[in-house]
């Protein structure tokens, strides 16, 4: 496994690491739909959706912001190496106290593209274009 990039825990860039609650969701969503496949695409899938997923989920976060708030939160990420979880915990936990809720409508939104399209695209998520190319 790889280690973080900084010995430093407040400012050290997590690699590989998924959110158990997340990866359940979405196999419980391939499930769903009823479709079959061998472990290796189905590891891909998953990673792929998992990837678009979390992309979704920091947009909504952001779009949650109060205007001058998401301006200062995108003028501090233009810089990633002096951003530290410390600052972006202090941004999203007081300006976005219904971060549950976020997280629950980007699952449903998630849920809703995933269980409509017939094959799993991630051109068909609402993601910056970066995200998908």
């Amino acid at each position: 496994m790889q280690k973080p990039k900084s010995n430093d825990p407040e400012t050290a860039v997590p690699l590989g690491i998924r959110n158990p609650y997340i990866v359940n969701f979405m196999k419980a969503l391939v499930e769903k739909k009823g479709e079959k496949h061998e472990p290796e695409a189905l590891k891909k899938l998953l990673d792929d959706m998992y990837k678009l997923f979390e992309n979704m989920l920091g947009q909504n976060m952001v779009q949650a912001l109060p205007e001058d708030k998401r301006q200062e939160y995108l003028e501090l990420t233009q810089d990633l190496t002096q951003v530290s979880y410390k600052k972006i915990e202090e941004i999203f936990d007081k300006y976005v106290p219904n971060y549950e809720e976020v997280m629950k409508e980007t699952m449903k939104q998630f849920a809703a593209i995933f269980m409509k399209n017939r094959e799993f695209n991630p051109k068909d998520y609402p993601v910056s274009d970066a995200v998908t190319d």
